[in-house]
């Protein structure tokens, strides 16, 4: 019963999102890509992927106040501050820059969807401010879409994990402190995702104040992802922070799979049990595989920029986030649809400066 819903459910998201297919081999096919802002836009069928998300959100949000008389009409539709903002997270430009870019460059600016004239700094950022989550949330689901269906991802082994972001500023009133013993405690944001094993790619971003316990979220994103995408997901790994009964539940009861959640032997008293040779085992079973998802965090900080927000307010960090996300989803897409699967997670051979 419960493995029907979760693939009809799924099903029904995947024929609802957009499909795309492959190039066939051509010049492209170098040690390195190089792609510029409009060549991946075109390459991952940004402005489709973008009305999509758009028309998803809209069914998914309140209905807006009806507009009053007089005033401006909107003169940029929201697909084009959207693909402006993803092109903007991927190459880690300011405000400044991009605007800048996109008003000395013709065929980015019709790429993004912008005929003739361009959008200004100050009006591009309140812009991206009214556009909220749900657009980037879904164009980030319609990526992981098209990487299941040209089996990029197969999320038949799925890690859970969170890490940490300090707040940019110390009067973030969205931020929170997480306090640790006998460590310092930190400020700001925490990053919940779910990441394939076999790709090393995310399935699902989450953000939450920095003090939300890793169980409170942990459960809740494995579900969502399983529902969303219709996997077939064989095991779940998890550290000690996800040994929860619900998570339990929803990995064994519903999605069907085996939950290889680490247990601290020596937090809980036991520490003659943390010796013994079947401990080592479950440690090189468990833990071991489970080391992928950091590597995840340090190579999305390092490469795609992470941690280095300038922004605060927890939608402002939020949308940064998931744009962040959706920038390392539209770069394994655009090498694979250029078949350099070699190239799905290398931003710096896929993406000219």
């Amino acid at each position: 019963m419960l493995e029907s819903i979760t693939k009809w459910f799924g099903e029904v998201f995947l024929r609802a999102s957009p499909e795309i297919d492959l190039y066939p081999l051509h010049s492209k096919q170098q040690w390195q890509l190089k792609l510029k802002p409009e060549e991946l836009l075109e390459a991952i069928q940004a402005q489709l992927l973008a009305e999509w998300a758009l028309m998803m959100s809209a069914r998914c949000s309140l209905p807006r106040l009806a507009a009053g008389k007089g005033g401006r009409p909107a003169s940029y539709r929201d697909s084009s501050i959207l693909l402006m903002a993803i092109v903007q997270t991927t190459w880690r430009k300011s405000y400044e820059q991009i605007v800048d870019q996109v008003a000395t460059n013709p065929s980015l600016a019709k790429a993004i969807g912008f005929s003739g004239r361009t959008i200004s700094q100050g009006h591009y950022w309140e812009r991206r401010q009214q556009l909220g989550l749900l657009p980037c949330m879904f164009f980030f689901m319609a990526l992981a879409a098209q990487l299941i269906r040209l089996g990029v991802i197969t999320g038949k082994g799925l890690i859970v994990d969170s890490t940490l972001l300090v707040a940019w500023r110390h009067a973030d009133p969205g931020a929170r402190w997480q306090k640790y013993a006998g460590r310092k405690a930190v400020f700001g944001y925490k990053v919940h995702v779910v990441l394939c094993r076999d790709a090393c790619l995310p399935l699902f971003v989450f953000v939450t104040p920095a003090h939300v316990h890793d169980s409170q979220i942990g459960w809740l994103i494995v579900l969502l992802s399983g529902l969303f995408y219709a996997i077939r997901v064989s095991i779940v790994y998890a550290d000690a922070a996800y040994f929860d009964n619900r998570m339990f539940k929803v990995v064994h009861d519903f999605l069907g799979a085996h939950p290889a959640i680490n247990y601290n032997l020596r937090k809980a008293g036991k520490t003659k049990l943390a010796t013994l040779f079947f401990v080592h085992q479950w440690w090189r079973l468990v833990i071991v595989p489970r080391t992928a998802i950091e590597r995840h965090f340090a190579w999305s900080k390092r490469y795609f920029g992470l941690k280095y927000f300038q922004c605060f307010t927890f939608p402002r960090v939020a949308q940064f986030v998931l744009l962040t996300y959706l920038a390392i989803l539209a770069v394994a897409l655009a090498a694979y649809r250029y078949q350099r699967p070699d190239l799905v997670t290398r931003r710096a051979r896929v993406i000219a400066r």
